[in-house]
C-alpha cells in the first residue's frame, strides 16, 4: 500500500497531464524532469531524470486525484507562477498526508513535495523536489 501511494504521488507530479480552477501554464513538446527523492525505507537519496512527449498544458492538483480513492485536496493556492496544494488520503489502515508546490513559466518548472504517511503504527516522510524543462517540440 505505501509503495502505490509512494508511486501515485511520484508519477502525478512528474507528468504534467493538468486542467482546472487553479492551474498553471505547461507549454506541450519534449519535456525533461529530474527529480530527487528520499527513500523513507531505505534512508538512501535517489536522483532519475526522465524524458516525456507532454501533450496537455495545464497543471492542476485535483487531475492527481482522477483515480485515487479516499484522497481530497484540502488546500491550493495560486500565487503568480507558484501553485501550492495539501492533499490528504485515508486508507484502509493508515493515512498520508501530502503538501508541494509547483512552479512554472510555461518552458521550465519546479516542485517539491513533502509527504507523511502513517500505516499500522509506523510513520515515514518522504521529500520530493524536481526540475524540468522544455526541450523542444517532441
Amino acid at each position: 500500500m505505501l509503495k502505490q501511494i509512494v508511486l501515485a504521488a511520484s508519477c502525478g507530479l512528474l507528468a504534467p497531464m493538468w486542467a482546472g480552477a487553479a492551474s498553471i501554464a505547461i507549454n506541450p513538446g519534449m519535456w525533461e524532469t529530474t527529480m530527487t527523492r528520499d527513500n523513507p525505507m531505505t534512508g538512501q537519496t535517489t536522483t532519475e531524470t526522465t524524458r516525456e512527449c507532454v501533450t496537455e498544458t495545464e497543471f492542476d492538483p485535483r487531475d492527481m486525484m482522477e483515480d485515487a480513492q479516499g484522497c481530497t485536496l484540502d488546500k491550493e493556492e495560486l500565487v503568480g507562477d507558484e501553485l501550492s496544494f495539501v492533499m490528504s488520503c485515508q486508507m484502509q489502515g493508515g493515512q498520508a498526508r501530502m503538501e508541494g508546490a509547483v512552479r512554472s513559466d510555461g518552458d521550465t518548472s519546479s516542485g517539491r513535495m513533502r509527504m507523511n504517511v502513517s500505516v499500522g503504527g509506523m510513520d515515514m516522510s518522504m521529500n520530493m523536489n524536481w526540475a524540468g524543462r522544455r526541450l523542444g517540440d517532441c
